[in-house]
């Protein structure tokens, strides 16, 4: 897991890594390790029900920004799981601005 805090030491962000853990759930749904496309359908579902806005990354990850939410994913071998990063509200609405570079570097 990796945490980002702004500039006055305020805690901003955790990206919560898809092979380590900890397992972090919405409801009755898991986030962490979970493969791309059955996330996507989710949050989708998840958006549509509750009446939220889904956006896509330039990288074209799902995000909710209302809930702070993108589901990044990451390399585990031959295939990519979910990685979730979870945004204060500032971060969420500009998170190419705030998330450090390292973490967009994380495959």
């Amino acid at each position: 897991m990796t945490a980002f805090y702004t500039e006055s030491a305020r805690l901003a962000g955790v990206a919560v890594d898809a092979l380590k853990g900890p397992q972090v759930r919405l409801g009755e749904t898991a986030l962490v390790g979970c493969v791309p496309s059955q996330i996507e359908r989710w949050i989708s579902d998840h958006a549509r029900a509750h009446g939220l806005e889904l956006l896509y990354t330039n990288e074209g990850n799902p995000e909710l920004v209302d809930l702070g939410l993108i589901m990044r994913v990451q390399r585990a071998g031959d295939v990519v799981l979910s990685r979730p990063l979870f945004l204060i509200r500032e971060w969420a609405l500009d998170a190419w601005e705030y998330v450090p570079e390292f973490e967009w570097l994380t495959l």
